[in-house]
């Protein structure tokens, strides 16, 4: 009913419909002189209903205003376009408003235009509305259940009795309408008709666009998704130990995400970070490399700007024009390792090096999805050579060629099988093309695998098999193994074959909620045989075990001691095991 009385072909009969069923039969009003106050016909033909007598009727109203208007203050209410504190329709708006606490009464003295009166009329009009509909609560009254037999015993030590608790207070009962009001309210709506239906259109039409924003709600507004990591990190046994040091790190990540449709998403990243690598003179090889680090000094640069848009509801489309990573867009098969502030806390851990052959580059990708149990991923990608973008530089140089399809590329392409809720099976395949040979195993595993020609072009296919398994609710098993085969692209010629494993084992909320223990048992990419330069090849095998604990101290603090040992160096047994511990701490935000 909360907008019926707005309307005028509704709101008289609708009226006196309550009236009706209130017990009081409607009769026709004092007849007034229309031709002496000069009245219009719809003034003379007004109804007025009397009061039944069962109605338990207030009558303060009655001495603030007349119970019956003059055909003169009905005229000046239609008519008026302003109403005045002093007028009729003014007080009896307000007196109802004191007897029934309506809502959006008008308050003070202030002159009102017509719609601003028509709005406060329309709050009391729902507001008495809902009183007249509101209905006494039946109360079903209990069963008499007939009393047991009572047991003769000895009268008992009366204990000390609390007092009763106080009866509960009962709130007033809403008062009853009377027929005079309901008189009073019925001429001010035949007055103001227009108004309230202005006022009902507008409500409608509010509706109907907050309708559509709850249905099509999105923001444009750019959104900021920070990281901050701090970090203590050693390195202890291998060669050169008595020049190393502890070293204190850092590496701030600042997302921006934007949205112009509510389903596209522009992210642009900048990054800070000082977090210098051991490998090298330090530790002798990349195995130590940790998951997050990479040092500019600290100056800050756009490490990434991407445009991610849907083509269909199944199928995503990545642009990106510096920072591309594989394993930022799609799923690696190691979920609680993967993440460089939460995750794993060195390179090799956080997931398969097929992923990293993007290096941070250009890139184009899609992200498919044939039916929630099947997705394939394809994309293209220029990397970074040396650090150095190449898809931007319109030149060939002295090191090879540069462009967006003549210098180094990767194509990659990934089906995700789900046989169950439990269960992803994963198949990797990637082309890649690399002017310099450098980047063959994505900055991991021996010096060797990652360019097995020294520093001739070469191509390389990648295939690798990927898997992750839910052993419970809390416990997780994840494990991949790759094979690169890489062929020099010279007159000389050559191949070689590159091999790394892992398995991983995460056990989620260990310790506390939200806190992880993981593990990493691995071979980082090794090159086992090489008919390009024999001598190229490594000798021993070297084994990844680390061990990390995420421990969350609230959704936007994490500390994560974690422990690597690395067995027979860039796989040569002649290189003593090698230990790297840090403390990461991460503040998301």
């Amino acid at each position: 009913m909360t907008k019926l009385l707005s309307k005028n072909f509704l709101s008289p009969i609708l009226i006196g419909l309550a009236v009706w069923i209130a017990g009081g039969s409607p009769v026709r009003a004092n007849p007034t002189n229309s031709e002496s106050t000069g009245t219009s016909p719809q003034s003379t033909t007004t109804q007025s209903v009397a009061a039944p007598a069962a109605l338990k009727v207030n009558n303060s109203i009655a001495t603030t205003v007349s119970t019956e208007p003059t055909a003169e203050q009905i005229n000046q209410a239609t008519e008026a376009t302003e109403i005045k504190p002093g007028d009729w329709a003014y007080q009896t708006l307000q007196a109802l408003n004191t007897k029934y606490s309506c809502a959006d009464a008008p308050t003070g003295n202030r002159t009102l235009s017509r719609e601003e009166f028509a709005t406060s009329l329309n709050g009391c009009i729902q507001s008495i509305e809902q009183l007249v509909a509101r209905k006494p609560r039946k109360f079903l009254k209990k069963r008499r259940v007939a009393p047991a037999p009572e047991v003769v015993t000895p009268p008992p030590v009366a204990p000390e009795m609390a007092p009763p608790p106080p009866a509960p207070v009962q709130p007033p009962a809403p008062p009853e309408v009377s027929q005079q009001d309901l008189d009073q309210l019925k001429q001010l709506v035949q007055s103001f008709n227009t108004e309230l239906q202005g006022v009902d259109a507008r409500i409608q039409s509010l509706d109907a666009k907050l309708a559509a924003l709850k249905a099509q709600s999105f923001s444009t507004t750019t959104k900021l998704v920070g990281e901050a990591i701090f970090a203590v990190t050693g390195l202890a046994g291998g060669p050169n130990s008595a020049s190393r040091n502890t070293i204190f790190s850092d590496r701030v990540r600042l997302n921006f995400r934007s949205s112009f449709t509510g389903k596209d998403l522009l992210l642009v990243r900048l990054q800070s970070r000082n977090s210098n690598s051991f490998a090298g003179t330090a530790s002798g090889t990349n195995m130590t490399r940790l998951g997050f680090e990479g040092s500019e000094e600290n100056a800050t640069t756009i490490q990434r700007l991407q445009y991610q848009l849907p083509l269909a509801a199944t199928t995503k489309v990545f642009i990106e024009s510096v920072g591309s990573e594989f394993n930022d867009n799609y799923y690696t098969f190691n979920p609680e390792h993967q993440a460089a502030g939460t995750g794993a806390v060195t390179r090799f851990g956080r997931f398969n090096p097929v992923y990293r052959l993007s290096a941070e580059g250009a890139g184009i990708g899609v992200d498919h999805k044939f039916s929630p149990n099947l997705g394939l991923v394809l994309s293209y990608a220029v990397p970074k050579v040396g650090g150095v973008e190449t898809v931007n530089n319109p030149l060939t140089t002295a090191t090879g060629s540069n462009g967006l399809f003549n210098g180094s590329n990767v194509l990659f392409s990934q089906l995700t099988l789900k046989p169950s809720d439990d269960v992803n099976l994963g198949l990797i395949y990637a082309h890649s093309y690399t002017t310099n040979g450098s980047g063959i195993s994505g900055a991991t595993g021996s010096t060797i695998a990652n360019n097995p020609f020294n520093g001739s072009p070469t191509s390389a296919n990648h295939y690798s098999l990927a898997a992750s398994v839910n052993l419970s609710k809390d416990l997780i098993l994840s494990a991949w193994g790759g094979l690169t085969q890489a062929q020099r692209e010279t007159a000389a010629g050559g191949k070689a074959d590159i091999w790394n494993y892992a398995v991983t084992l995460a056990a989620k909320d260990f310790g506390s909620k939200g806190s992880t223990l993981g593990f990493v048992v691995g071979m980082q990419p090794k090159l086992t045989s090489n008919t390009g330069i024999t001598t190229r090849v490594d000798s021993s095998t070297g084994l990844h075990l680390e061990t990390f604990y995420k421990y969350k101290v609230s959704d936007n603090l994490y500390i994560t001691p974690g422990l690597l040992m690395l067995t027979n160096p860039e796989h040569n047994s002649a290189n003593p095991t090698e230990y790297l511990g840090t403390i990461r701490t991460t503040f998301v935000f």
